[in-house]
């Protein structure tokens, strides 16, 4: 394999989207079972930061394979059960299931390991402690106290598969329950020091803070520093590592579950296992998930792997095992994943290229630039022909930006009338059906397969009883902004995932948007120390000071 030409192959399309997309850095990792093949750092020049193999990223949800892979190895010592339900190893593990007596599928009642480790188990999305948004973490144990009798999302039968960081946290405390050591301790001992990923750690002290690559969160408006805090060990996200440490990890992967001296990880009996589909896939996988692992294809290669993201971090693993190819790609702004995921599948199609085994891949995709025309015609509120939704398409900085799905989508011209999304959320190859639109002479947009027509704003102030509502809540490095506009209520949440809030007639409010569709908002809540705030889903968020 010629290693210099896919370094510089990949790194061409690294530099067209760290310059088209104004992202502060990409940095990559490219394996086969041997170890590195390639690897290399992309930084805007503005920033004046240099990154190297010592450089930390969070690593986010790719923590979940970590978590898993240690529950496998207390499996195939006889130590835990993955089938048996949760109660069999934490007894007072007995989440409500409203689902009892009507179960809809055929794969059974019990909460168990597998389920929880393949996002199947019907737990809720995120805890009441612990989650995301909680500026307290509070650690692992109390985050499982507070799953313990918590009410089922999902029937657990079903097979289907649901994400849920809640789930993971509990197989965490399976694992530090059964080994008899704290989830860091464990993975640093039965992964890190095997594989040589002495860089790694599952806890973010001091020290390793220091050494983090500078990452940024952004809106439509600006960019800015994410928040560097510890996610308290969290077996769903807590994970900091360099790039040569994970790419120790996917070789590893693709040699089988062996570490460079032999040492068995996890046998490739358990690593067959954790790569099958558990029950259903949801709509929008491929495949599915297995064990800590998503499943998906490419380009005919069955492809494993799994995404994180996390303050700032986004991350992409992603390993064809039948060809003995990986990739690793870390993005420093929030959000990104989707430039990951095609960067990661560009990377594996120009390694098989190189062996013979795949056609490579076309360049990237460039734009004209919009014109002056452009920016000032497109802006403004367009209602769809069948009345179902409004969106504003909106100019920042020389960019035009659709507000669709609640999030900001970069439109780029592709001459003529047409035009595509593609941004730093989603962008070519991703899992979206809408990414081509038109804008005629005559100021209609096309989308979606219908018209959409320009109309006014509606100005109207909020109901009275929803007034009082309105505002700020939750962490100041993350706040949840409640607001009423064009007629509806609306739940701006993480930075910038706009919600639709649908009244439902008992009262209560459903969610609908990217992050946390049919989530339910609860207004006027407390919490156990009788602060006032709003719940999503069992996400209590106090409110800010006037």
């Amino acid at each position: 394999m010629d290693t210099r030409a896919l370094a510089a192959g990949l790194e061409e399309a690294i530099a067209h989207e760290v310059a088209d997309k104004a992202l502060p850095s990409i940095s990559y990792a490219v394996v086969d079972r041997d170890g590195l093949l390639a690897t290399g750092h992309v930084v805007r020049p503005d920033l004046g930061h240099r990154l190297d193999g010592h450089s930390l990223f969070r690593i986010g949800s790719l923590t979940k394979m970590f978590t898993a892979i240690g529950i496998m190895q207390l499996a195939e010592k006889g130590l835990v059960d993955i089938d048996a339900d949760v109660s069999a190893t934490i007894p007072d593990f007995r989440p409500v299931n409203p689902f009892a007596g009507r179960e809809s599928g055929p794969y059974g009642a019990q909460v168990s390991l597998r389920k929880l480790m393949s996002h199947t188990s019907g737990l809720v999305r995120e805890p009441k402690d612990g989650h995301y948004l909680d500026d307290r973490r509070p650690g692992l144990a109390v985050t499982v106290e507070g799953l313990k009798n918590s009410v089922l999302k999902e029937d657990p039968s079903a097979g289907i598969a649901h994400y849920s960081n809640a789930a993971i946290a509990v197989v965490g405390a399976v694992l530090e329950r059964v080994s008899g050591m704290a989830y860091a301790d464990y993975v640093a001992r039965h992964i890190f020091q095997p594989l040589g990923m002495e860089e790694s750690s599952a806890s973010l002290t001091p020290g390793l803070i220091d050494r983090l690559a500078p990452a940024w969160m952004w809106d439509v408006d600006r960019d800015f520093p994410a928040p560097v805090f510890d996610l308290g060990g969290s077996p769903a996200g807590a994970i900091v590592a360099t790039a040569p440490d994970m790419a120790k990890f996917a070789s590893c992967m693709l040699r089988g579950g062996f570490a460079p001296d032999g040492q068995s990880i996890v046998s490739p009996a358990g690593l067959k296992q954790m790569w099958t589909v558990v029950g259903r896939p949801p709509a929008a996988n491929a495949k599915g998930y297995g064990l800590g692992f998503g499943i998906a294809d490419i380009d005919g290669w069955t492809s494993i792997g799994h995404g994180g993201a996390v303050y700032g971090y986004a991350t992409q693993f992603v390993a064809l095992p039948h060809a003995g190819l990986a990739a690793l790609i870390f993005s420093t702004l929030d959000f990104t994943n989707q430039i990951g995921t095609r960067l990661s599948r560009r990377a594996l199609r120009l390694a098989l290229a190189s062996r013979k085994m795949g056609r490579p891949p076309a360049p990237p995709a460039k734009h004209p630039p919009l014109t002056k025309s452009h920016l000032a015609a497109m802006p403004g509120l367009y209602q769809a022909a069948d009345g179902s939704e409004s969106v504003e398409l909106r100019e920042k900085d020389g960019r035009l930006y659709l507000m669709g799905e609640g999030v900001p989508l970069e439109l780029k011209w592709r001459g003529g009338d047409g035009f595509t999304i593609d941004g730093r959320i989603y962008g070519e190859e991703a899992d979206y059906p809408h990414l081509d639109l038109t804008f005629s002479a005559d100021g209609v947009l096309g989308w979606k397969g219908q018209d959409w027509t320009r109309r006014n704003t509606v100005h109207a102030d909020a109901p009275a009883e929803l007034a009082p509502h309105l505002g700020l809540y939750g962490p100041d490095f993350n706040p949840t902004h409640l607001f009423y506009a064009d007629g509806r209520l609306k739940c701006l949440i993480e930075y910038f995932c706009t919600h639709d809030c649908e009244q439902l007639p008992d009262g209560s409010w459903r969610m609908h948007g990217i992050l946390y569709e049919g989530e339910t908002l609860e207004l006027a809540a407390r919490d156990e120390e009788g602060r006032t705030g709003i719940r999503v889903g069992p996400m209590f968020l106090a409110r800010h000071a006037d």
